[in-house]
């Protein structure tokens, strides 16, 4: 393999869809109160009065949703000479090469009772340290929850997942640079 191919390249995670689900949350938040608005037969001075905590409430964990939209968009994978920078919205971990033990591609269980740190788990859209019942904690950067995902073990014992486009590729790259 052509070592020239990653070097200093940014590779961004495989399509997904999850953004969607998550940006028709958002718009559910925002419509509600709006509908509410126009629906409610009161004089528009009460309606306002009434609504106003919803408008709060909807706007305040709508936004926070969107940024999540927002990040799912700056996701991206970076290979160095010497290590492989991850990056999503301000998260970044860095990864050398030499830290890597094992790479694989795998199928794994989500623990959909389990508590995510950090970040959030979702239809097609994982970040952060996800709890998963067949490997434990794994800290993700991926467009997918747990189809294909190129799992890194590192000598420490961190697990963390990722989702490049050349997923064959990238693990034959990660797999030859450790």
């Amino acid at each position: 393999m052509n070592n020239k191919i990653y070097s200093f390249k940014k590779e961004k995670p495989a399509n997904s869809f999850g953004w969607l689900f998550i940006l028709s949350f958002v718009v559910i938040l925002f419509l509600v109160p709006s509908i509410l608005l126009v629906k409610i037969q009161l004089p528009f001075e009460q309606k306002i009065i009434n609504l106003l905590p919803s408008f709060i409430i909807g706007g305040g964990i709508g936004s926070f949703f969107l940024i999540y939209v927002i990040i799912f968009f700056t996701m991206e994978y970076t290979c160095t000479e010497e290590q492989l920078i991850i990056k999503c919205g301000w998260y970044k971990k860095i990864i050398k090469y030499e830290q890597i033990k094992n790479v694989s591609i795998e199928n794994l269980f989500v623990n959909p009772l389990a508590d995510t740190q950090g970040f959030i788990k979702f239809p097609g859209y994982a970040l952060g340290n996800v709890d998963y019942l067949d490997r434990g904690r794994i800290y993700m950067c991926a467009t997918r929850v747990n189809k294909n995902i190129l799992l890194l073990y590192l000598k420490n014992g961190e697990k963390v997942g990722i989702t490049p486009k050349n997923l064959e590729e990238f693990k034959e790259f990660l797999i030859e640079k450790a």
